[in-house]
C-alpha cells in the first residue's frame, strides 16, 4: 500500500475510541456532580481516571494531523498555503461550536448566577477564553469560562506549532518536538507568566506521540490485528489498573498508555471496519465534539433532577446521566455542529482546497 492510499484509509476504531475518550471524561464529571449533590463528599471526591480520556484525545489529535497531511508538499511556495489552508480549517472545525457554548455559559450565569458554583463572568478573561489564551479565572484558576476548554488551549498550540512545520517544510516530529521543549523550558525559566506556565506540562507532548504513530502506520510494516488487540489492551491496563490519578507525571502513565491504546486501535483497524456496529459507533465518535463541550450542561442538570426524583443508586445515575449526555450530544452534533461549521465555510472562507485525507476523522478531532 503506498503512502497516500495509507493517508486516504478510515479508521473507525479511532472514531469509536475518540467517543470513549469523551465517555471517559463524561463519567469522571458525573462522578464528581455526585459527589457533591448526592453523596456531600465535595468535589474532591470523584474518579479521577477518567481525566485521561483528554490523554487519549490529544495522542488522537497528533495522529490524525499528521496523517491527514501526510501528502503535503514538503518545498516549495505552495508550502505556506497549504499550512494557512490547515490552520483555517482547525479554526472553523474548533471554534464555532466552542464560542457557542461559551456564550451559552455566559448568558445562563447572568440570567441565573446560583445555577453554577464558578458565576463570576469578567471581560478580559472572557475575551481571553474565545481566543483560546490561557488565562487566570475569576475563580482562581487558569481555566477558560467553559472549563472543559482548556483542552483547547493545548490542541490550538499544537495546531499552531504544526501549521508552522508544515509552512517551513520541517520533520513534523523533530520540530514539535523541539518547539514544544522549548516552551516547556522557558515555562520554568520564567513561572510568572500565566501562558507560559500553563503550556509548560508534559501533557503537551502526548501530541508528538500521535504524531510518532502516524510516521510509523506510513513508513514501517504493520503489525497484526491480534498484536494490535494485545497492545491496546495493555494500554488500557497500564492506564487505568494502577490508579495513577494526578499525582504521577501525566506524559509517562496516561500519556504513554494512551498512546498504546491508540497505537492498537490502529493496529486493529482490519478487524474493526468489518464489526456489524462500526459505522453506527464511529457516528459516535463524529459527536464526540458536542458531547464534550454539551455534558458540561447536562451532567450537573441531570444529577440535580435525578436527585429530586429521589434516585440515590450512583451506578443508576451514571448509567442514565451518560445516555441523556448521548443523546444531547448526538442532538447537537446534528442540529448544531455540522450546520455550523458548513455555513462558516461557505460563508466565511468557502470551499476548502486542502487535500482531504482522512476527512471524516479530521473533521471530527477536537481533542479531543
Amino acid at each position: 500500500m503506498t503512502q497516500a492510499l495509507q493517508a486516504t484509509q478510515q479508521f473507525s476504531g479511532v472514531q469509536i475510541l475518540r467517543f470513549a475518550a469523551a465517555m471517559l471524561v463524561v463519567v469522571m464529571h458525573i462522578t464528581q456532580a455526585i459527589s457533591i449533590h448526592i453523596t456531600g463528599t465535595g468535589p474532591s471526591h470523584y474518579w479521577a481516571e477518567g481525566s485521561a480520556g483528554v490523554d487519549i484525545f490529544f495522542v488522537i489529535s497528533g495522529f490524525v494531523m499528521a496523517m491527514s497531511t501526510a501528502s503535503l508538499p514538503a518545498d516549495g511556495p505552495s508550502r505556506v498555503s497549504a499550512a494557512w489552508v490547515f490552520m483555517r480549517r482547525r479554526l472553523l472545525r474548533i471554534a464555532p461550536l466552542y464560542w457557542f457554548y461559551t456564550l451559552l455559559k455566559v448568558a445562563l450565569l447572568l440570567a441565573m448566577p446560583a445555577l453554577a458554583a464558578r458565576s463570576s463572568v469578567e471581560p478580559g478573561h472572557l475575551a481571553a477564553s474565545l481566543f483560546f489564551i490561557p488565562a487566570m479565572s475569576p475563580w482562581g484558576l487558569v481555566q477558560p469560562t467553559l472549563p472543559v476548554g482548556w483542552t483547547l488551549n493545548f490542541e490550538m498550540l499544537f495546531y499552531a506549532v504544526f501549521a508552522v512545520a508544515i509552512a517551513l517544510g520541517a520533520p513534523r516530529i523533530r520540530f514539535c518536538l523541539a518547539a514544544f521543549g522549548l516552551i516547556f523550558l522557558a515555562g520554568y525559566l520564567w513561572p510568572d507568566p500565566v501562558a507560559l506556565n500553563f503550556y509548560a506540562q508534559t501533557i503537551v507532548f502526548e501530541f508528538i506521540l500521535g504524531v510518532c504513530i502516524a510516521h510509523a502506520f506510513l513508513h514501517f510494516r504493520h503489525a497484526s490485528p491480534l498484536a494490535g488487540l494485545i497492545i491496546l489492551a495493555a494500554g488500557a491496563v497500564f492506564m487505568f489498573a494502577p490508579g495513577w490519578g494526578h499525582s504521577a507525571d501525566r506524559f509517562a502513565t496516561w500519556g504513554a498508555g494512551a498512546a498504546l491504546v491508540v497505537l492498537g486501535a490502529v493496529w486493529l483497524e482490519p478487524w474493526t471496519w468489518r464489526a456489524p456496529l462500526a459505522s453506527r459507533l464511529s457516528f459516535l465518535g463524529d459527536a464526540s465534539y458536542s458531547i464534550y463541550l454539551s455534558h458540561t450542561f447536562v451532567v450537573p442538570a441531570g444529577v440535580q433532577a435525578l436527585k429530586r426524583l429521589g434516585v440515590q443508586d450512583s451506578l443508576a445515575i451514571v448509567l442514565a446521566v451518560s445516555l441523556a449526555v448521548v443523546v444531547a450530544g448526538c442532538l447537537s452534533y446534528v442540529w448544531l455542529e455540522r450546520p455550523m461549521t458548513t455555513f462558516f465555510k461557505r460563508v466565511l472562507f468557502g470551499a476548502p482546497k486542502l487535500p482531504t485525507p482522512l476527512t471524516k476523522i479530521q473533521e471530527s478531532t477536537h481533542a479531543k
